[in-house]
């Protein structure tokens, strides 16, 4: 009996050396993934100041302007092609600008502008125009279009966003 005494205490020795062998590992690897962590941190958080420095000074060099709306004096009326039936289409919009210069570029142009997007509703379908989706990618048609006139006419795009206020078809 006193060799089997003997014995369970070499096993809870052995058990014992076991546990501390692994809490050591288990710190050395905390150690490294907090050395890892800090060394990623140091290199993420210091950078070259002077590029961000340049990037601050050149927000400051150019302000914007406050947005201002110019809206269409009448709604556009057009008859579009539909599978079963034809449709009429109206709809309301506001170009959206920044300066009172460009306040009065879109006025002035406000014919030609108001010309282009006609043509360009006026080639749509029903189909096209029954989702939101597709009214979306009609907003952004015209977007390009009214920006491509302005561009030929002064030489620059002077709208940011085309608003439709209203949307109708009937």
């Amino acid at each position: 009996m006193a060799e089997d005494d003997q014995d369970l205490e070499l096993d809870v020795e052995e058990e014992e050396e076991g546990k501390g062998g692994k809490g050591k590992l288990i710190i050395i690897a905390a150690v490294v993934v907090l050395l890892i962590g800090g060394v990623a941190a140091f290199f993420l958080l210091s950078g070259d100041s002077d590029s961000s420095q340049d990037e601050a000074a050149e927000e400051q060099v150019e302000p914007k302007e406050p947005a201002q709306y110019v809206g269409v004096p009448e709604a556009i009326t057009s008859n579009i092609k539909g599978d079963r039936r034809n449709r009429t289409v109206q709809i309301k919009m506001s170009f959206m600008v920044r300066g009172d210069e460009a306040v009065d570029i879109v006025k002035s142009h406000m014919p030609q502008l108001k010309n282009d997007v006609l043509m360009l509703v006026s080639q749509q379908t029903v189909e096209e125009l029954k989702t939101p989706e597709g009214r979306k990618m009609l907003q952004d048609k015209s977007l390009e279009t009214v920006q491509k006139s302005l561009t030929d006419l002064v030489g620059e795009p002077v709208i940011e966003r085309v608003l439709f206020i209203s949307f109708l078809m009937q």
